[in-house]
């Protein structure tokens, strides 16, 4: 029997590629496992292919305008859920085309596929995922790495404006338990907040690298590459270098194009959101001077847990009155496995 090259190489990218290579989240993976199983399902039931039989030669620019008619008009699939399922798809061509020369055409096909636009969210923010890739970046043994972890971390933390953290300086730090820091807001209102552990760890390191321990209190916490004063604009700089590098290595994370710093207070506030916290306490910590102004995170929040709760397959307690009747459609193991991870 002739070899299914579009199977196995597709095996070998769930298998090895995304996990050993790319080294990419048991998150991630899953996602792409879903994405494969919702491809194979329209495949089955638009078709009549079975996994087995899939080819290259099957993935023309009709079938993928097909496909994308199909999780609009079948599954009812936002634009975002719609782009993701084709970011995973196109993730893998990319990757097999690079391997196989029959993978290109159907990659370069599905590049040029129409996508749904997405509406522009309120602002932007980074998930829990991204924002842990996006700390993960900066590498302390290359230059300015130490001070960019510090930085990064701290910004998200402290969910500190731009211009807050350039105004930051050596007195401005308490150590303790926990370590507060005070931050001069706008119309020169001050907040004291506390920061983690963690982050009480970094800026200890950060104190012993740079001996600000011996600097004057009024010295800044952080300086330029050239040794001055950070300014909003470096700041920004700093935010979309990391954020540049992150959507590159993570193609299918990152889909909004306007990331600023504040996009790190932004997600820390909807992040102690979906953790429960109650939003007279986050308008404190963020320095808001109206609950109204605290509210949209509110918002935002509730919508992150419905489209985690209509997106995700979860368990149905009682049967439905009108119960949707699902096409048969096996699936290759690798895929069943990235499911469930």
């Amino acid at each position: 029997m002739k070899k299914n090259m579009f199977l196995s190489m597709l095996s070998d990218y769930f298998d090895t590629y995304l996990p050993n290579i790319r080294r990419a989240s048991e998150n991630t993976i899953s996602a792409y496992g879903y994405s494969f199983s919702i491809f194979f399902e329209f495949l089955s039931e638009h078709e009549g292919l079975k996994h087995t039989s899939v080819n290259y030669k099957n993935l023309t620019p009709a079938l993928f305008d097909d496909f994308v008619l199909w999780m609009k008009n079948n599954r009812q699939y936002s634009a975002t859920s719609v782009r993701q399922r084709l970011t995973a798809i196109s993730s893998f061509l990319k990757y097999a085309s690079q391997r196989d020369m029959s993978a290109i055409k159907p990659y370069t096909s599905l590049v040029e596929v129409s996508k749904p636009k997405m509406a522009r969210a309120e602002f932007p923010y980074f998930s829990v995922e991204e924002m842990k890739i996006i700390l993960g970046l900066p590498n302390p043994q290359k230059y300015l790495g130490s001070r960019d972890l510090v930085f990064l971390s701290l910004l998200y933390d402290s969910a500190a404006r731009a211009q807050e953290m350039c105004d930051l300086r050596v007195c401005d730090i308490r150590f303790g338990n926990p370590t507060k820091i005070r931050i001069r807001g706008k119309g020169r209102k001050e907040r004291e907040i506390p920061v983690s552990d963690d982050v009480t760890s970094l800026l200890k390191y950060h104190f012993k690298l740079n001996e600000l321990q011996n600097k004057e209190k009024d010295s800044p916490l952080f300086i330029s590459q050239s040794d001055k004063v950070m300014t909003v604009a470096c700041v920004r700089s700093i935010v979309a270098k990391y954020v540049r590098i992150a959507k590159k290595t993570h193609p299918d994370l990152f889909p909004e194009t306007n990331y600023s710093p504040h996009s790190f207070r932004h997600s820390k506030a909807v992040h102690m959101v979906e953790a429960g916290i109650d939003l007279i306490y986050i308008r404190n910590f963020l320095g808001h001077e109206h609950i109204s102004t605290t509210e949209i995170y509110a918002r935002i929040g509730q919508e992150a847990v419905i489209k985690a709760l209509t997106e995700r397959k979860i368990p149905q307690a009682s049967p439905s009155v009108t119960p949707h009747k699902e096409v048969e459609c096996s699936l290759p193991d690798f895929i069943q496995r990235a499911k469930n991870m």
